[in-house]
Formats: C-alpha cells, sequence, structure tokens
C-alpha cells in the first residue's frame, strides 16, 4: 500500500482534552486506532481496485480518508464503502474468539471490542456520509439509477435525523445524551450538503475512456439534439463509457458521439447547457 499521509484537525485536540477531563482518555485513544484501522480498510481495497486513499485525517468524531478515486464505478464504490466497516468487524470477531481460547484477557480487551463493534453498527447506519448511506446509493443505483438512489439515501438521512434529534429530546426529561444531537445533527449535514450535481460529476468522470483501469462495457443511446448535458448524465450508470447518437426533431441524425467524443464535448458545458451547441 502507498505511503499515509496523516493529518489532525484542531477540534480533535479540543475532544481530547475533554476526554481527559472526564477520564475517558483511554476510551477515546481506543475509538481513535479502531477508526484510523476502519480508514487503512478502505485504503487496501480502494488501492487493489486500482484507486488511491492516502490522506488519513483524524477528526472529533473519528477519521476521514481521501484521494484520488477518479473514475469510480459505483460496483468499486460499493467494495471501497464496505471494506471499512468490515474491518471493525473482523477484528471485532477476533477479540470475541480470543476471549473464547483466552477468557482471562477479557478486562484487557473489552474496550477494543466495544470500540470496533460500535463503529461498525454505526456506519452502516443509511446516511450519508457513513459507509451506510453509500452502500446503500451504490445498491440502489445498481437498480434503480443514480438520481433516485441519491434522493432515497438524502431522505433516509432527514427521517434517521429527525429520530435521532426526538430521541435527545426525550433523553433530556431523564439522562441527557449529547451523542444523539451530536449524530443528528451528522446525519442533517450530510443529507442536505449531498447534492445532485455532485454525483453527476462522479458519473461522468467514470465514463471517461482517460480513467480506465479495467474493461468496461461500451453502450450505446439515442436522445434529441436539445437535450440538456443534465439529462444525458442522469441517464449514465457510472460503470460503462457511451456511444451518444444524437437525432434532429425531424429524425434525422445529428452526431455521432463516440466516448472520447463525448468527453471532450461535455468538459467546458455547464449542466443545464444542450449537448450540442443550437
Amino acid at each position: 500500500m502507498g505511503k499515509l499521509r496523516f493529518s489532525v484537525h484542531p477540534l480533535f485536540f479540543l475532544f481530547g482534552l475533554y476526554f481527559a477531563a472526564v477520564g475517558k482518555v483511554f476510551s477515546f485513544l481506543a475509538f481513535t486506532i479502531c477508526a484510523v484501522a476502519h480508514e487503512l480498510g478502505h485504503a487496501i481495497v480502494s488501492e487493489k481496485l486500482g484507486y488511491k486513499l492516502n490522506n488519513v485525517q483524524l477528526m472529533p468524531y473519528g477519521a476521514v480518508i481521501g484521494g484520488d478515486l477518479e473514475g469510480l464505478t459505483v460496483k468499486d464504490e460499493l467494495l471501497v464503502a464496505a471494506a471499512g466497516p468490515a474491518v471493525n468487524l473482523a477484528i471485532g470477531v477476533s477479540v470475541l474468539a480470543l476471549w473464547w481460547i483466552f477468557p482471562e484477557t477479557y478486562p484487557y480487551t473489552e474496550l477494543a471490542a466495544t470500540a470496533n463493534f460500535s463503529l461498525f453498527f454505526v456506519n452502516l447506519l443509511p446516511a450519508y456520509p457513513l459507509d451506510g448511506g453509500r452502500i446503500l446509493s451504490s445498491l440502489l443505483t445498481l437498480k434503480t439509477g443514480r438520481k433516485r438512489a441519491s434522493a432515497v439515501v438524502r431522505g433516509t438521512g432527514f427521517a434517521l435525523s429527525a429520530l435521532l434529534a426526538a430521541s435527545f429530546v426525550w433523553s433530556c426529561f431523564h439522562e441527557v445524551n449529547f451523542t444523539l444531537a451530536f449524530f443528528s445533527s451528522f446525519c442533517f449535514v450530510g443529507a442536505i450538503n449531498r447534492k445532485k450535481e455532485n454525483s453527476y460529476v462522479s458519473l461522468f468522470s467514470a465514463s471517461s475512456p482517460s480513467v480506465l483501469k479495467k474493461t468496461r462495457e461500451v453502450r450505446s443511446i439515442a436522445v434529441p439534439d436539445d437535450f440538456t448535458v443534465k439529462k444525458l448524465l442522469a441517464h449514465l450508470d457510472g460503470e460503462s463509457l457511451y456511444r451518444v447518437y444524437v437525432y434532429r426533431a425531424d429524425g434525422s441524425l445529428s452526431r455521432l458521439l463516440e466516448p472520447h467524443e463525448l468527453l471532450a464535448l461535455l468538459e467546458n458545458r455547464g449542466l443545464y447547457d444542450r449537448i450540442l451547441p443550437p
């Protein structure tokens, strides 16, 4: 695996000081280490698929990873997203197995099991930007297309945010749980920041011959000459390259765009521009 670059968000230190003040510094460190292992899972699988994730930033809520995912297909996105939770599940199960073989290790490894299983279940929540939201989006995209998938996952994000907010309000009358408020805000921000235009850019990138990392199917589609870039990209599946037949209103062929020609034509056009200049 390539060299990883680490950085630390300023709020990470503030959270560390808070947990130290309340006597939970070891819990903070355990969750941080498990979060890094989670991101390494993403990095390893992305590299195996021909992409590169190598920028890890420690955040107050865990860690995030970034890098070059240009041309990421829907199926590859599914595998990369699932890799992080899979690592936490594997570590958690390994710790349980250790207890079975060596019960005396339980007091020393309970925190590791708790941290990994917590990260596993939390990251599978079906909301952006959590892995569960990306997994659900990828699965729905394969069945219904990216546009509808994005709308559904954004909806689940808002619903989950509302549920967590209601749970926080309920906790205020019993034992206040600020974690619920944090995750409610987290899911809400993830939902409102997931713009359709971003998914179109991702699909456009994945449909470029210049980012071929393995064989791709070439599909043909026919569109009218007044089709906008946005309408065209809504029909791409993020997996294939496309040959586009553009027809005039009278039914005659205006132009045939091969995959590389389509890319060159659309690179400098806005989402609401027509595919072909009038």
